[in-house]
């Protein structure tokens, strides 16, 4: 037996007419292939309608997404001002490369020129170190005299005042070797005048 063509899912929402309602229901009664796949189509709606309402996803990412992704090279040459600064950067690049590349070789004339640099510099080199280094030398030979003659200074002080000392020392030796030939002078003057001489 052949089924008429029913749209069963209509049927269990309830999105037909009640002709065609009644025309599926004698249908069902006769044929058990379509009540065993109404049954089934029931038992669907049901076990749907038993799930909990949960709010959609905003994006729901899949298993392939990663694989889609363009890749960094991708993205580099897609986007318009990282090409652009790339290729700015490699303009400039080849313009020094052909600036250096492209340098004249010197010739003698430079070469000649060079040479009379060199030569008034270690001129202008010498002249200036003549003019500096006698008073950089003198800075430094006074710089290290200068504790050397504080030293001699102390010292020369020192051994004056020990020769002063020893002059003071001879003064009063000399001092009193006089005043010990004064008295032996008086005494044989007294002497000699006791005695009758001049």
């Amino acid at each position: 037996m052949t089924c008429p063509d029913f749209d069963w899912k209509s049927y269990i929402l309830d999105e037909i007419t009640a002709p065609e309602r009644r025309q599926m229901e004698q249908h069902l009664t006769g044929c058990a292939h379509c009540q065993e796949e109404v049954d089934g189509l029931r038992l669907t709606v049901t076990a749907l309608r038993r799930l909990p309402v949960q709010e959609i996803p905003k994006r729901i990412s899949f298993v392939s997404d990663p694989v889609f992704e363009p890749s960094a090279w991708q993205r580099f040459w897609n986007s318009a001002p990282r090409l652009g600064f790339a290729s700015a950067a490699m303009l400039a690049g080849a313009i020094l490369l052909h600036g250096y590349m492209a340098r004249p070789v010197p010739t003698a004339p430079t070469a000649l020129a060079s040479a009379q640099i060199e030569q008034q510099v270690q001129a202008r080199v010498n002249a200036e170190v003549a003019r500096v280094l006698p008073a950089a030398v003198d800075q430094r030979i006074q710089a290290q005299l200068k504790p050397a003659m504080a030293e001699f200074s102390a010292q020369l002080q020192e051994v004056r005042a020990q020769s002063e000392k020893g002059r003071m020392a001879d003064m009063r030796l000399a001092s009193d070797a006089w005043s010990l030939l004064e008295k032996r002078y008086n005494t044989l003057f007294v002497q000699a005048s006791r005695q009758g001489g001049d």
